[in-house]
């Protein structure tokens, strides 16, 4: 699965536009802003946000593939940058994802995203460049809430309306799936879920819409 867009709501445009063009130096268009939006080209995938005022801080978590062997040297051109967050469980900044064969970091954007940039042995898609804004590969997880109640219904219709397959290296649990493949994740959780790594960072239903290649075809899923 390769996600080619994710748009996704936000009060801090101005905010997001000065972390994704200046910290990150990531390229966007400038135009964009006049519109209420914030364009932000990631690798292969497209990242929008859209100005919204009647949500004020919708909470959402996305990954960035960076290259197989890179995770050292993105922890430390992004330590400068961000507060990395610190992973209790592996007493590191980086989390070591033995059965996806992945390694990730983690930290917030000014709206409270969590963003993760994960390197995926099984891409091997290894590089010799000096890590930098020009080494993220493409959008390669969205985080997808659904209603408590209905989470299970939900996760059945997801992956019925698109024909997605569970992601081969994660079996389906109660409260956490993975759809898609290294390419391309959905993670699906229920509401109020606490977003990994986080403690207090719980998963709300907010607009998004992710435009989606399964196949050889083109999908959108819409929330």
């Amino acid at each position: 699965m390769h996600i080619r867009e994710l748009t996704i709501k936000t009060a801090n445009l101005q905010e997001l536009y000065e972390f994704y063009a200046g910290v990150l130096s990531l390229e966007v268009d400038d135009d964009s802003l006049d519109d209420g939006q914030l364009i932000i080209n990631a690798g292969n995938s497209v990242l929008i946000f859209e100005k919204s005022e009647a949500i004020r801080n919708p909470v959402y978590h996305f990954a960035f593939n960076i290259p197989s062997n890179k995770i050292e040297e993105a922890h430390e051109w992004l330590r400068d940058k961000v507060d990395l967050i610190w992973l209790s469980d592996y007493n590191s900044n980086i989390a070591e994802f033995t059965g996806w064969r992945a390694r990730s970091l983690y930290f917030y954007d000014p709206a409270g995203n969590i963003v993760e940039f994960i390197a995926r042995t099984d891409l091997k898609d290894n590089s010799t460049i000096p890590f930098s804004e020009l080494q993220i590969r493409n959008i390669s997880e969205v985080g997808i809430v659904f209603p408590s109640n209905s989470y299970g219904d939900h996760v059945k219709d997801l992956l019925g309306k698109f024909g997605l397959t569970w992601f081969g290296k994660q079996p389906p649990q109660e409260q956490f799936c993975a759809v898609g493949d290294d390419e391309g994740l959905f993670i699906v959780v229920p509401e109020n879920r606490a977003w990994y790594p986080t403690e207090d960072s719980h998963a709300t239903i907010a607009p998004l819409k992710v435009k989606f290649l399964a196949g050889d075809k083109m999908y959108s899923f819409r929330q």
